[in-house]
């Protein structure tokens, strides 16, 4: 057996052990989970290129949520980290039985950062999250560079705004980004303290800003793409079939059609 081979049975082993965690859990499983498949997939891809597994190869899942993605790594054989402002019962004892660290951290809020030890991460995952930070995006990002080990890596992702599907939007008069009317309705400072809120999109990125930010961090840009989401059940059944289509997914890793952006950025 190949070392490809080998790598690919253990990635669908530990795919496989997450789905049966959340099992029971149909929104996981028929939404949320086949709408992000692609991205993880390409994370592991790219993770396990630049870093072999093993126990003293630390991993930090920045917006870790219920913990899915923390699992699969480690699963794979990474030592893992998660941080959320989300509090789940559910995920804490997840992670208890899987030896995952978890931090309580907002990442609107700064100070938290400093919970995590300087650094000492070899891989720092930020995935849709940096379009959730109302404070100081810059601030967030230099913090979890601070977190990473020289040569280390920070896979990025965020919403792409700047599609075909984006000026439809503009010219029918819709809101350009998700959780507008909670943006107006919700407050976002509650005496000295930055809330979170985590269906709010406070501000989603061009590429140009997204390197401006990373670059800012002292991080270098070593790949940058767009992709798209995959598929979930409720999806009409020509978008599920419109996506499928191998011209549609050749098209989702261009700017106008690729609702996603992808960076991967090392630190010196």
């Amino acid at each position: 057996m190949s070392r490809a081979n080998g790598a690919g049975r253990e990635v669908e082993r530990a795919v496989a052990a997450m789905l049966h965690e959340f099992r029971d859990n149909h929104w996981m499983l028929d939404e949320h989970w086949p709408l992000n498949e692609p991205h993880i997939r390409l994370m592991i891809s790219d993770v396990l290129e630049r870093f072999p597994p093993g126990p003293r190869v630390r991993l930090l899942d920045v917006g870790c949520f219920n913990g899915y993605a923390s699992l699969i790594f480690s699963r794979l054989g990474y030592s893992v980290t998660g941080t959320d402002v989300y509090e789940s019962a559910e995920r804490d004892a997840l992670f208890a039985r899987e030896g995952v660290e978890f931090v309580r951290a907002n990442m609107n809020d700064l100070r938290p950062l400093a919970q995590l030890d300087a650094a000492s991460f070899d891989i720092v995952i930020i995935a849709q999250v940096i379009e959730h930070i109302l404070n100081h995006p810059l601030g967030l990002i230099r913090g979890l560079a601070g977190s990473m080990r020289g040569g280390g890596v920070m896979i990025l992702t965020t919403p792409n705004p700047v599609t075909v599907m984006g000026a439809a939007r503009v010219i029918r008069g819709r809101s350009l980004l998700w959780g507008t009317t909670e943006f107006i309705d919700e407050p976002k400072i509650d005496g000295e303290k930055v809330i979170s809120q985590g269906d709010i999109h406070y501000r989603e990125y061009t590429s140009a800003e997204l390197r401006h930010m990373l670059a800012g961090a002292g991080l270098r840009v070593e790949r940058s793409r767009y992709l798209g989401l995959g598929n979930s059940r409720s999806q009409p059944v020509w978008k599920r079939f419109a996506k499928g289509n191998p011209l549609a997914r050749r098209l989702m890793s261009h700017r106008l059609f690729g609702s996603n952006h992808y960076l991967l950025a090392r630190k010196p």
